[in-house]
């Protein structure tokens, strides 16, 4: 059996609870998405969202990593964003980094 592909991304920089409120707010008013917060995980808080999605060609996928480039940017947040458990790249205060870009780039029309 197959392991279901999630969407993920999280504040890369250190998390504090602002940011967890922000991520929980954006993941609240969008269907399909989720929210995380460990405060434990390698002795570093883990905050982010997340959504199952096979692609990234899922509109709803496009819009989380839309929403949360917003958010990255008004925060000045650096947001590392995975898909099938691969890091895609980093949204650098709302902006997408090269690698990033490139991946969203083959996404495109």
């Amino acid at each position: 059996m197959q392991q279901p592909s999630y969407l993920v991304l999280f504040v890369a920089d250190p998390a504090d609870d602002s940011h967890a409120a922000a991520l929980r707010e954006l993941a609240c008013g969008l269907k399909g998405a989720g929210f995380f917060d460990d405060p434990e995980l390698g002795g570093e808080r883990t905050t982010g969202t997340f959504m199952r999605t096979e692609t990234l060609e899922n509109p709803a996928a496009l819009e989380l990593i839309a929403r949360v480039a917003e958010l990255s940017g008004a925060l000045e947040l650096r947001i590392e964003v995975q898909h099938r458990e691969v890091i895609l790249g980093h949204l650098e205060c709302g902006r997408p980094d090269a690698s990033l870009a490139a991946a969203l780039g083959a996404v495109g029309p």
